[in-house]
């Protein structure tokens, strides 16, 4: 059996998906993993599970920061804000199922529509409108309006 390096960071990918999804998504490369379907089912439960879907052309492209994109809190986590983060945090505001269409028109400003292609768009819809999942919103600016912020899901 070949242990290289690279294998090894293979098996560890395989390892993270769950055995129920394993028969709709499979390891691409790195911190991705792929797809065809657009079910929003499926997106839910890839959310549930730390990854964050973005899709391109026919492809859902679930991404995995294992260090960056799951903060795991249990009733005995002990969480440290610092004082400073906890100044710098009263410039912004959270919203929830709020701006839904703003949202996706900065992640497409931002990114390009290859980012939030439509058939992923379309599931997400289908989730807030289901409320299978909710979205939520950051906003900030030293006036802290809502009309003039950029906005992150």
């Amino acid at each position: 059996m070949d242990t290289t390096p690279e294998n090894d960071r293979e098996e560890e990918a395989r390892k993270l998906l769950p055995a129920y999804l394993k028969h709709m998504v499979h390891h691409y490369h790195d911190d991705f993993y792929v797809s065809r379907s657009f079910d929003p089912r499926l997106i839910v439960q890839l959310m549930s599970e730390g990854f964050l879907p973005i899709a391109t052309k026919g492809y859902l492209l679930p991404k995995l920061h294992v260090e960056r994109c799951v903060l795991r809190l249990h009733p005995h986590s002990k969480l440290h804000i610092s004082k400073s983060t906890r100044k710098k945090s009263k410039r912004f505001s959270l919203s929830i199922n709020e701006c839904f269409d703003r949202v996706v028109a900065g992640c497409h400003n931002q990114h390009g529509i290859n980012w939030l292609f439509p058939p992923i768009v379309k599931a997400f819809l289908a989730i807030h409108l289901q409320t299978m999942a909710g979205s939520s919103s950051v906003h900030g600016d030293k006036n802290n309006d809502k009309s003039n912020n950029n906005n992150n899901n």
